[in-house]
């Protein structure tokens, strides 16, 4: 019975809601080698997550802007060795980061010029969060829960549609007032997920059942 559920959300983080100097940021674009401008992806790297699209994605861009990725591999990236290869695609191109701390990777969300995540299907999407808390126009999935996390700013892609992929982040890259616009309503979109909201909705819960 849908009158039995309530929907409380969760956040991220606390590290993101942080403010970082500028010198903290630039040590860690030095420390991990990052270039001036790139394409972000975060996620444990498994099939679900599905970063063989960016892969597929990345010889039909217009633009080569360099992906980094956070996460941790699994078996699933013998496979992405093997696309990787058979696409020509070398480490100029993708960079996979090694022990990126929860305190590190709030600045690295900062660097980013956009944050891609073309997922299949997530629990909910706490990385998107991250992206529109750090200020970062996101690109994600159609669909699933994917619009709860983003908000009606972000994009949203067929995760299998390679094309779309390619096309939406060329046309993002190339539009820096649509850049602007996306941190701008993201930002006020993200304040939802803030945990002394999300914590006075939980007691409200509690109290409607006394």
């Amino acid at each position: 019975n849908p009158n039995k559920i309530k929907v409380l959300y969760q956040s991220c983080h606390d590290n993101f809601r942080r403010e970082y100097p500028q010198e903290v940021i630039n040590h860690i674009k030095e420390k991990f080698q990052l270039p001036n401008n790139f394409i972000l992806n975060v996620g444990t790297i498994e099939t679900r997550k599905n970063l063989n699209a960016i892969l597929q994605a990345i010889p039909i861009m217009k633009n080569d802007l360099p992906i980094v990725v956070v996460g941790r591999k699994t078996k699933y990236f013998n496979f992405l060795k093997v696309q990787m290869k058979k696409l020509k695609i070398d480490n100029s191109r993708i960079m996979f980061l090694k022990n990126v701390s929860i305190e590190e990777l709030p600045s690295i969300y900062k660097l980013a010029d956009l944050f891609i995540d073309p997922s299949l299907f997530e629990g909910f999407g706490i990385p998107i969060i991250e992206s529109l808390i750090s200020g970062t126009p996101v690109i994600t999935s159609k669909d699933g829960c994917f619009t709860e996390a983003g908000g009606k700013d972000s994009i949203y892609i067929d995760p299998l549609n390679y094309d779309e992929i390619a096309h939406t982040i060329d046309n993002l890259l190339s539009d820096t007032e649509k850049q602007k616009l996306m941190v701008s309503k993201g930002k006020e979109f993200v304040k939802k997920f803030d945990p002394n909201i999300l914590s006075k909705e939980l007691i409200e819960i509690y109290k409607s059942l006394i």
